[in-house]
């Protein structure tokens, strides 16, 4: 039970907070926060890889898999799958986790491939669905299924609220457009004073909205989900195979 493990987990655990309040509200996450990771996180990791000799002796598997898994994630960067940001975090997780942190009986059903940082990765693309079909019951039960033809998409996606009552770090599905059109949109548009404005001036009293999330919100989750509970991505594939 290497408390060292459950140490950097937490240190890191609150930089990527921090990263997500910043992306969230300013989408720009400053390069600093990434060395500043590094810098207090990787001096746990070469103590680590001094004093425990399991770390020693399979140090060459987990120095090819962290090369792997920085290559992929700039790779996905580089196709546009996710911005600079997200890049970064996968890069910096697999450097300070060259091997799979363990705690007190966790990860909880499975580490995966080996891989820390690639397991984040993976839990951080099914988190995102995940939040969909939430957002799907959420407005079953709210909105009725009466409403789910005309709204189906927006069943996924967002939810309704009072225009008076708009919350932080959500974008408009439903908007007037400079020419006084009212519109319905599936690319959300940011909310401005204007655009407020001309709602409020066509009597529209609620309104279809989508949370802002960035994507480095998912790695978090994937993250804090990898930690405890393990690779979801392989226990799902792993599951069909068996079938």
């Amino acid at each position: 039970m290497p408390v060292t493990d459950l140490t950097k987990f937490l240190i890191v655990l609150g930089f990527l907070i921090y990263a997500c309040k910043l992306d969230i509200e300013s989408r720009i996450v400053p390069n600093r926060v990434w060395k500043y990771m590094l810098l207090v996180s990787l001096p746990i990791t070469a103590f680590q890889l001094f004093t425990e000799v399991h770390f020693q002796l399979a140090f060459a598997i987990a120095a090819l898999q962290v090369v792997m898994v920085i290559s992929l994630a700039y790779l996905l960067y580089f196709i546009g799958a996710y911005g600079g940001a997200d890049a970064k975090a996968i890069m910096a997780l697999a450097l300070i986790f060259p091997f799979y942190p363990k705690y007190n009986g966790f990860p909880m059903l499975n580490m995966g491939f080996g891989s820390f940082a690639f397991s984040t990765l993976a839990n951080s693309v099914i988190t995102a669905p995940v939040l969909l079909m939430l957002m799907f019951l959420r407005n079953l039960i709210v909105e009725g299924v009466t409403g789910l033809r005309e709204n189906f998409i927006y069943y996924f996606t967002g939810y309704r609220v009072r225009l008076d009552n708009l919350p932080k770090f959500h974008n408009l599905l439903e908007y007037v457009d400079e020419n006084g059109r009212f519109r319905r949109v599936r690319r959300a548009i940011e909310p401005d004073d204007e655009i407020i404005e001309r709602l409020r001036r066509k009597k529209i009293e609620t309104v279809w909205v989508t949370p802002a999330l960035p994507f480095l919100v998912f790695i978090t989750a994937g993250y804090v989900a990898a930690f405890i509970l393990g690779d979801l991505l392989f226990l799902v594939i792993s599951n069909i195979l068996s079938w």
